[in-house]
């Protein structure tokens, strides 16, 4: 069999970009649907026609038990809440702020990542990585402006999501010892359509025929887009792919312009600019000392032959 990894770059950033393009254009949909309905019954459909398209696909893999089994059902509950929770306050945001400063401010993530990463996991962070993140989060202040004028609450809401996310990244990393990410993607979609259903008895609005394809339109750009990242780490490694997924605040400026006319202020460019670079200098840092700690277990392994 043969195990010699994909390295096939310039198809590795082509996918990532097209999965960034998707999940700006999920966000989008996301938008238009917040202002005429609930964000639990946008959540709800999203995650249910996610999961009609995985389903068979997923089944004709590993059966529908296959799908289900996990060995850690309280793990998976809580991972899948917090990506709930993530999604239920980035999109509740998106009512009140242009989609690029949302998706800008979004970013954040990756520092609260980094961050909790120490407490959480056991992770050394070092002082140039302390930096970096502090760094970012000087970005996150020059665009969220706090005591300004300019300065809106729902701008704490994105915050609040990127926390969120960043926990559930970490979650992620704790469960993938012994979860798929398949049964990951799923029981996420699958807890997502659960609670959004859960209030539909107090929050339904009866969409119109438009509205119906909006939603299958959003769980088709999630699905895509998740599909699509994940053939870009396959063919290339995480360093060349992990920088062009800031490429989603290009697609949230062109898609905010054309749809809503909507341009980012200076704060939200210059803000942005110190958050994708902390970014990628933290993702460049862990990609080097990860390469740095596999040399030296397999130096150690050689000279023990």
């Amino acid at each position: 069999m043969n195990t010699t990894p994909i390295n096939r770059p310039a198809a590795g950033i082509g996918y990532a970009v097209i999965a960034m393009a998707l999940f700006s254009a999920m966000d989008a949909v996301g938008k238009w649907l917040v202002a005429d309905f609930s964000t639990f019954q946008v959540l709800a459909l999203r995650g249910l026609f996610s999961i009609i398209l995985m389903l068979p696909f997923l089944v004709r893999r590993t059966g529908i038990v296959g799908v289900l089994r996990t060995k850690n059902l309280k793990g998976q509950i809580l991972r899948s809440l917090l990506g709930v929770g993530a999604m239920f306050g980035f999109f509740s945001a998106l009512r009140f702020l242009p989609l690029a400063d949302a998706t800008a401010i979004g970013f954040s993530g990756s520092l609260f990542m980094a961050a909790l990463s120490v407490p959480l996991l056991g992770e050394r962070v070092g002082p140039r990585r302390w930096a970096a993140i502090l760094v970012g989060f000087s970005g996150v202040l020059i665009i969220v402006q706090p005591g300004s004028s300019a300065f809106q609450a729902a701008s704490l809401l994105v915050l609040l999501s990127a926390l969120l996310y960043a926990l559930m990244m970490i979650a992620t990393r704790w469960l993938s010892r012994t979860e798929s990410n398949v049964s990951m993607v799923f029981y996420h979609s699958l807890v997502a359509t659960a609670i959004g259903f859960a209030a539909m008895p107090f929050l339904w609005v009866a969409p119109a025929l438009e509205d119906w394809l909006l939603f299958a339109v959003m769980g088709v750009f999630a699905t895509l887009a998740h599909l699509s990242l994940a053939q870009a780490f396959r063919l290339a490694p995480v360093a060349v792919v992990g920088p062009f997924e800031y490429s989603t605040l290009l697609w949230a400026t062109l898609i905010g312009f054309f749809v809503w006319q909507e341009v980012p202020g200076p704060a939200v460019w210059y803000g942005s600019v110190l958050l994708v670079a902390a970014g990628i200098y933290i993702l460049y840092r862990e990609t080097k000392l990860a390469s740095d700690a596999r040399r030296v277990i397999r130096e150690a392994a050689q000279s023990g032959d």
